[in-house]
């Protein structure tokens, strides 16, 4: 068995920290948010159901959920969250402990489809 030497490589990455991270090895929790369609329509637009649910996170989380149409109006059970609208985006603020999961509707009620109405992403993070 012959061996061969490898002669190590070195590189220097300026900007990077040194040390343990705390989180090493920690499971940071998941969050997952899914469109399921239409609700119920109404003759000037019509309400879509989505479904946030999550696990393994502690804190304060901020979801930003957008879509393709401007979004009119929202509504959450439970009712104690806190939404914000912006244009095609919704914001929701709430404590991970509230539930596990949060029922949103999402009105559309300027004359547009509710059937056209897609969820186009969404992103979050926890404080």
């Amino acid at each position: 068995m012959a061996k061969i030497y490898k002669k190590p490589v070195v590189s220097i990455d300026t900007g990077l920290s040194e040390g343990v991270y705390t989180a090493s090895g920690a499971s940071a929790g998941t969050l997952s948010v899914t469109y399921n369609g239409v609700w119920d329509r109404w003759p000037t637009g019509g309400k879509g159901l989505v479904l946030a649910s999550w696990s393994g996170l502690s804190g304060i989380i901020t979801l930003n959920v957008t879509f393709n149409d401007t979004i009119d109006h929202a509504e959450t059970e439970p009712t104690s969250i806190s939404c914000s609208l912006s244009g095609k985006t919704a914001t929701f603020t709430f404590n991970a402990n509230t539930t596990g999961t949060l029922t949103i509707g999402i009105h559309l009620n300027h004359g547009t489809s509710i059937d056209a109405l897609k969820m186009t992403g969404y992103t979050y993070s926890v404080k």
